[in-house]
């Protein structure tokens, strides 16, 4: 089983960057910034998940989540953002993000203008 859906990038790219991008975390981002942040992200996953008729069931088996980005942050900076959509997955496609259930993370890139987010069964 896999499910795909896409996320649009915030505007302007640059403040999704500076922002989202994991070097916002080791600036000393105030954890009440971090909580607004999980919120946006948490609503636009599951926005998307609607729009795109993705059902609320979740993987039987462990998962492996694949993120494609196409912005200005390095491939290790997106940690951050990837943690937040991963989180709005709980309780729809996954059940938590332990590891018994999420078995891999994996971030690379690709050329669209929206980010990616696969999951799939680990097999």
């Amino acid at each position: 089983m896999k499910i795909e859906f896409t996320l649009p990038y915030p505007k302007p790219m640059r403040q999704f960057c500076k922002l989202y991008g994991l070097n916002a975390i080791y600036s000393g981002k105030h954890w009440s910034k971090r909580r607004q942040d999980s919120e946006y992200w948490h609503l636009l996953v599951k926005n998307e998940l609607r729009k795109n008729k993705i059902p609320k069931k979740e993987f039987k088996k462990p998962v492996i989540i694949r993120f494609s980005w196409n912005d200005g942050l390095d491939c290790s900076n997106h940690a951050y953002a990837g943690k937040m959509i991963e989180d709005a997955l709980k309780g729809w496609v996954i059940h938590d993000d332990s590891k018994k259930y999420v078995r891999e993370i994996r971030h690379r890139f690709h050329d669209e203008n929206y980010i990616m987010v696969e999951v799939m069964e680990d097999f």
